[in-house]
This record gives C-alpha cells, sequence and structure tokens, in this order.
C-alpha cells in the first residue's frame, strides 16, 4: 500500500468521522470547509468520492457505541508521535499482505494475548526486551535451543525441567 493510498485512507476516516453526525454535518454546511480539505475532495477521482461516500454510509450505518469507540481509537491514533504512527502502518501493510490463513493466525494469537493477564504479558516483554538486547550470536543460540524445545513432547520437557531443578538444587539452589 503505497503512502499516497494511506493518505487517503486518513482521510478518508477524518471525512468519515467529521461528516458522521447529523448536528456535525448542518454545521458543516453552513461554514465552509477548509480550503486543503475542498482542494484534497476536488483532487479525488470519482471513484475515490464514491468510496468515501460509501465508507461513510457504513459508518453511519454503526452503532453509536461503535462509532464513538473508533473516533475514541483514531483520537488515540492522532496523539501518538508520527514514528509510532508509521510503524503502526508498516505493521498495517505487512498484515494486510498475509494469506488468509496467516491473518487468522495473528488475529488467534492476539486474542490469546489479550486474554492474558498482565502480570504475563509483563513478564513476556521483558523476555523479548531480554531477546533484543542480544547480540546476534547470542539470538541464534537461544532460537536453536527454543526450536528443540518446541520439537520436544511434553513428557520430554516435563524431564527437563526436573533434570534442570534437580541440578539447580546440586549447586545449592544459585
Amino acid at each position: 500500500m503505497n503512502r499516497s493510498r494511506i493518505s487517503f485512507l486518513v482521510a478518508g476516516l477524518l471525512a468519515v468521522l467529521v461528516l458522521a453526525s447529523p448536528a456535525r454535518a448542518q454545521q458543516d454546511m453552513e461554514k465552509p470547509l477548509a480550503p486543503e480539505l475542498l482542494e484534497r475532495w476536488r483532487s479525488l477521482s470519482p471513484e475515490q468520492k464514491q468510496a468515501l461516500r460509501q465508507r461513510l454510509q457504513k459508518f453511519q450505518a454503526l452503532p453509536a457505541e461503535k462509532r464513538a469507540e473508533l473516533r475514541r481509537r483514531l483520537k488515540r491514533f492522532l496523539a501518538l508521535p508520527e514514528a509510532e504512527r508509521q510503524r503502526l502502518r508498516r505493521n498495517y501493510r505487512a498484515f494486510m499482505k498475509l494469506e488468509p490463513e496467516q491473518k487468522a493466525l495473528v488475529l488467534k494469537s492476539y486474542q490469546r494475548w489479550r486474554q492474558l493477564p498482565s502480570q504475563q504479558r509483563q513478564k513476556f516483554r521483558r523476555q523479548m526486551h531480554r531477546l533484543r538486547r542480544m547480540n546476534p550470536a547470542e539470538r541464534n543460540r537461544f532460537m536453536k535451543r527454543l526450536r528443540r524445545w518446541m520439537r520436544l513432547s511434553p513428557q520430554e520437557r516435563q524431564r527437563l525441567r526436573q533434570l534442570l531443578r534437580r541440578r539447580h538444587q546440586r549447586r545449592g539452589g544459585r
């Protein structure tokens, strides 16, 4: 997805949000549009204008609480530093390029993440931070061991845990 498409999408979202409420629409009809918005609208192709109109209709058809949630999310997004917004856009583009099965896996993982207690999420974040701080050789060694661990059966993993606990206890719990 190129930069102009992203700008178009962001402009579309903004247009939908600005025009979504009838009171706001009436107010906007009485007041001229900002020149840059009017110019942007005029520069759109008929297909782009139609797509925006359809998005507006879809948005207006949503329940009020869903529209309010979308407004809050857009406001939070716009409040982020530009670098963070760019990172999120890159992630979105990468996600949209995935095959449907891959998208489903990502969404499933995200749902599992959201269901984790905050303590577990914090622990995972700390572990990921440690992983990122490793030099490439350490990271490769860790990933190789992780792949071996993942190939173990649950029984083999349990035996290995017990072995490591006994070894740890023999060393005085260090």
